[in-house]
């Protein structure tokens, strides 16, 4: 009998740490939905607000240009000078817009709690920076699958914009935004403020979810797998290292090796690019499987969790039942479906 009444005592105290657990994740991981879904709108409507007013402005200068005075007067707004002004700059204002609310919501300071001392080896960080190369090859098979199947069932994914400014002041902008600004910034939200604020329930979850977070902030399905299998990359080097500058450095790296790739296949020389090519596959394939060997054992002790209360597939559930976790997730599907339809229906 007593036996019987300390074990329904057990139970009682589990189901009660269950449900506070439960509310807790669910709390934290709707105040990170918030956080992104407060950028992608804030993103957009600043967007939207100097596309308005570069428009009108556009209008009003051409109605003085018609009523007589000389054109070569008048100032024209260059298609580089709206893709910044209405595109890039819109990005680093709600980045910015983002940060400050986490600041607000999370508790995480980002002196004491995101740019600390570095804990681990210059290898490890070294061999996980180079190995975003060989993730980004996976992603982009995994991606070639899926949009194959797509393309045979009639459906073509939308491509976003990765062109190169034409202007070179533009493109200066462009690089440095791509290969700096917007590295740091995303590296702030997601391995900064999100992953810290999931890490209390688990590695592995934060993880996945600050993982699939950063897939879901790009709002498109040609960037869908690789944030995703490069959030776990970035999140493990941020986890280990006890700092996000390592991971800064690994984001910094793989989009500038991007960018660089990206303008290689521009300079209409086939032996270079197929020779610059093939490095750039080595190296990456190399990376990836010197960092996997090397430092597997540290990502499985790094992903272990306790799942005694809820178990990881739970944890990470919970976290997207919130409030703010399903408008985001609304948000998310109706912006992807919005932008398949205008492709593949709207001609």
């Amino acid at each position: 009998m007593v036996g019987k009444m300390m074990l329904d005592d057990f139970e009682q105290e589990v189901d009660e740490k269950k449900i506070i657990l439960k509310k807790n994740i669910k709390s934290v991981g709707s105040n990170c939905a918030k956080i992104i879904l407060i950028l992608a709108i804030s993103t957009y409507g600043i967007a939207f607000t100097i596309t308005f007013f570069m428009k009108m402005l556009d209008v009003i200068l051409s109605s003085i240009a018609n009523g007589g005075v000389n054109s070569s007067f008048i100032p024209k707004f260059s298609l580089d000078t709206y893709n910044f002004f209405a595109g890039y700059l819109p990005c680093i204002l709600g980045d910015i817009i983002a940060i400050i609310i986490a600041v607000s919501t999370t508790g995480i300071r980002i002196k004491q709690h995101i740019f600390t001392k570095i804990k681990a080896s210059k290898k490890f960080i070294f061999l996980g920076t180079i190995s975003c190369i060989g993730t980004g090859m996976v992603s982009s098979i995994l991606y070639l699958i899926y949009a194959t199947i797509l393309k045979g069932a009639g459906i073509t994914i939308p491509q976003p914009d990765f062109s190169f400014p034409k202007q070179n002041i533009y493109l200066v902008l462009f690089l440095m935004y791509v290969c700096l600004i917007g590295p740091i910034l995303e590296e702030i939200i997601f391995r900064g403020f999100i992953l810290n604020s999931l890490k209390r329930y688990g590695n592995l979850t934060a993880i996945i979810v600050s993982s699939i977070l950063f897939s879901m902030f790009h709002l498109n399905l040609v960037q869908f797998v690789n944030p995703i299998l490069m959030g776990i990359v970035l999140a493990f080097i941020a986890i280990k290292s006890e700092s996000i500058i390592p991971s800064i450095i690994a984001h910094v790296f793989n989009n500038t090796i991007t960018f660089i790739m990206s303008g290689i296949t521009i300079m209409n020389s086939p032996l270079v690019e197929g020779a610059i090519e093939g490095i750039y596959l080595f190296v990456g394939v190399i990376a990836l499987i010197l960092f996997i060997y090397n430092f597997r054992e540290d990502f499985m002790e790094v992903i272990r969790e306790d799942t005694a209360i809820l178990s990881t597939q739970e944890k990470v559930r919970v976290s997207f039942s919130g409030g703010w976790a399903v408008a985001y997730i609304i948000f998310y599907v109706a912006f992807i479906v919005i932008t398949m339809i205008s492709k593949n229906l709207i001609k």
